[in-house]
């Protein structure tokens, strides 16, 4: 209790002397963890944290340095939620929130720090017990989703209200893909058609790819045209990310590792595990790439693999010297996937009716806990928008 005292008063002594650079450092020195609670001891630690710790640029870049050390030499804070439904067949995330697809037409929003469900969310614009699934993306303000039985959805990512639902590509016509960018929401159906919906204020800038079972395309989103490649890029699509200007793409059941393309120079920036795993999800944050592996038939296990995106596309780099992170979850059963997605600080892993939580950062320690079904709110439908 003294020594807790004599750290207030040096720290105090510190803040009358206006000794901001030495503060400033004794705070870059603690783990996250205690950063975390150094900002609720007062409003002054808390302003001084969050002005000269968090929005400072040079401490700031210390901070993120340390992050990828984190990320990649340490062993991560790991907290797993049971949901107990096994049908996830889609997830996506980012910092806040967690959403998980299902194959019944129906998904859930759960909060990333807490593991506590926010809402449902009924993807199919008719309720069905029958196989319909559902795929997702997330964007700043909206959450997005399509459906095997062709439903385009779009809500507020703050409290699942409903803001719009139709089949813009047929009534009979499934969608595969969907793309949730600051201005557009763009979805990809079997007939090779692509919506544009404007104006649902959430690709990469002005570009976005479209994957085809035999080909991708460059898209120019504010002139609403394909960029004509010099030669076209010829490439079985099952799943793919993009930032401008490679694409990141996996073949599911048709080929093995990951294919990465420059979409201007339509060239091969290079072909990763190509004579290892067949991958099926694919995912790309600001540094990181993440790919889970396809279960073809009754894997046991199924690898998750992270790469760092900026050694990829490096080729001075020779494949032997790419760093990755692997890691293997039981998919539950025959033809059940493993999915997997990364935030800022953690990757996040959906496998049988689990949800796992890996934080790099390690500024929180979760409690691992079940789900009841008596905890599940109600569904956000059709009558949201009444």
């Amino acid at each position: 209790m003294e020594s807790i005292e004599m750290y207030s008063e040096i720290m105090n002594g510190l803040f009358e002397l206006d000794l901001d650079e030495i503060i400033q450092k004794i705070f870059l020195n603690l783990d996250p963890l205690s950063l975390k609670n150094c900002k609720c001891v007062c409003s002054e630690w808390f302003e001084f944290i969050q002005k000269r710790v968090w929005n400072s640029k040079p401490a700031n870049k210390q901070l993120k340095k340390r992050l990828m050390n984190q990320w990649k030499f340490s062993d991560p804070f790991i907290t797993q939620y049971d949901e107990g439904i096994s049908e996830l067949n889609f997830l996506v995330g980012d910092d806040d929130m967690i959403v998980c697809g299902y194959t019944r037409g129906m998904a859930r929003v759960y909060d990333v720090s807490t593991g506590e469900l926010s809402f449902q969310l009924q993807c199919s614009s008719q309720p069905t017990r029958r196989y319909d699934e559902v795929q997702l993306d997330l964007g700043k303000t909206v959450i997005g989703s399509v459906t095997d039985t062709g439903d385009v959805t779009i809500w507020n990512r703050i409290d699942g209200t409903l803001l719009y639902q139709s089949k813009p590509h047929g009534e009979y016509e499934s969608v595969y893909g969907i793309k949730v960018t600051d201005d557009f929401v763009l979805t990809g159906a079997g007939d090779g058609s692509l919506v544009i919906l404007e104006n649902i204020k959430d690709a990469d800038g002005k570009w976005a790819v479209m994957g085809t079972r035999e080909s991708i395309k460059l898209w120019d989103l504010e002139e609403h045209e394909l960029v004509e490649n010099v030669k076209p890029i010829k490439v079985k699509v099952w799943m793919l990310s993009f930032k401008y200007p490679n694409a990141f793409v996996v073949g599911g059941k048709d080929w093995n590792g990951v294919q990465i393309w420059d979409m201007v120079m339509c060239v091969q920036v290079r072909h990763i595990l190509k004579d290892e795993k067949p991958y099926h999800n694919i995912h790309l944050n600001e540094r990181f790439l993440t790919i889970s592996e396809f279960n073809r038939t009754n894997n046991e296990a199924c690898s998750v693999a992270v790469y760092d995106v900026l050694e990829l596309i490096d080729t001075t780099i020779d494949k032997t010297n790419l760093w990755n992170m692997n890691s293997a979850y039981s998919p539950g059963g025959f033809f059940k996937q493993v999915n997997a997605v990364s935030n800022m600080t953690s990757l996040i892993v959906s496998h049988t009716s689990k949800i796992s939580v890996l934080n790099f950062w390690k500024d929180r320690i979760s409690l691992s806990r079940e789900f009841l079904l008596a905890e599940i709110p109600n569904t956000r439908q059709n009558s949201d928008s009444d």
